[in-house]
């Protein structure tokens, strides 16, 4: 897992006035309302859950609202639960990089979506990112 914490610190203080799309099965689909922040996890050491994937003690969480209510029947194949293991979420959106436009990736795991009649709200953790 490669997180580039200088390009997540970029997003973070800029995550509302990005455009994010998420891609999946051929589709894509609009993120808005994105939220970016770095939390801190109650661990002393780097541990692993459920074998599934690792955790330090920093972790990033990306928050945001799809309003294509299409993309409701694939949560359940994104989260572990029903899964026994978590789907790769690919996130993708620009960054200026030494003054440059570059495509930038975000791979998150779906730890938690809401929905209602008009929206579904998504809490991804970022597991790693890319730069193009």
């Amino acid at each position: 897992m490669e997180i580039d914490e200088s390009v997540l610190s970029q997003l973070e203080q800029n995550s509302t006035k990005r455009e994010y799309q998420i891609y999946y099965q051929d589709k894509v689909y609009t993120l808005d309302d994105v939220t970016i922040t770095k939390s801190t996890m109650p661990v002393n050491r780097p541990t692993s859950r459920g074998g599934v994937y690792s955790v330090s003690d920093k972790e990033y969480k990306i928050k945001g609202t799809i309003g294509d209510l299409s993309f409701l029947p694939f949560i359940s194949k994104m989260m572990l639960g029903p899964n026994t293991e978590f789907q790769e979420i690919p996130i993708k959106t620009s960054l200026e990089i030494e003054r440059k436009n570059k495509s930038c990736t975000l791979f998150a795991y779906l730890t938690n979506a809401m929905n209602n009649s008009s929206k579904i709200v998504l809490n991804l953790l970022i597991i790693r990112t890319k730069i193009e």
